[in-house]
């Protein structure tokens, strides 16, 4: 299987075209269940940037009018085999994740339009793509921290936010 990871692990694969086509799949699926609630998908992470390695899990950020609409939705993605995550600490978002927890493959993030959160997974995305020099470096990071933290996704995360910080400043400028 070219997608899937146990739950808190961190385990980095090398880039898979695969999984932009996965991506679309699923932004299908959605916008086919719920077309009158997300605005728009992009594929998010680093499964969205060629020549790095990822964690095989697609994330996806899908811009809604209201974050009230996640709560509103919960059941019908539970259908859809999504788990409602709540917050899980960005107070701008709400987390779904699909799969099981030997296997998630999907990281739902329902933000507001025009939100932070939104803008800055754009310029991340953006800035990334624009500049695979950078991204090379960012994946150098994550491979030492996956060595470091192969059963800590919190630490790895945390890890790899000065960086994100620091690319967002210089996306903005």
């Amino acid at each position: 299987m070219d997608l899937g990871l146990k739950r808190g692990s961190v385990k980095l694969v090398a880039h898979n075209p695969k999984w932009k086509i996965h991506f679309e799949r699923e932004k299908e699926y959605l916008l086919q269940h719920f077309p009158d609630i997300f605005v728009e998908i992009s594929h998010g992470g680093s499964t969205a940037l060629p020549n790095i390695s990822a964690k095989p899990i697609i994330d996806m950020f899908a811009t809604v009018s209201s974050l009230d609409h996640a709560e509103r939705i919960e059941g019908d993605l539970e259908k859809l085999g999504y788990e409602y995550r709540g917050e899980e600490g960005v107070s701008e978002r709400r987390l779904y994740v699909k799969g099981d927890r030997a296997n998630r493959t999907h990281h739902l993030h329902l933000v507001e339009v025009d939100s932070r959160e939104w803008n800055n997974h754009l310029l991340v995305k953006n800035y990334f793509l624009k500049h695979p020099e950078e991204a090379q470096e960012y994946g150098k990071l994550k491979e030492s921290l996956a060595k470091k933290f192969p059963e800590d996704r919190k630490s790895y995360t945390s890890g790899k936010d000065n960086f994100v910080k620091g690319i967002i400043e210089k996306a903005k400028s």
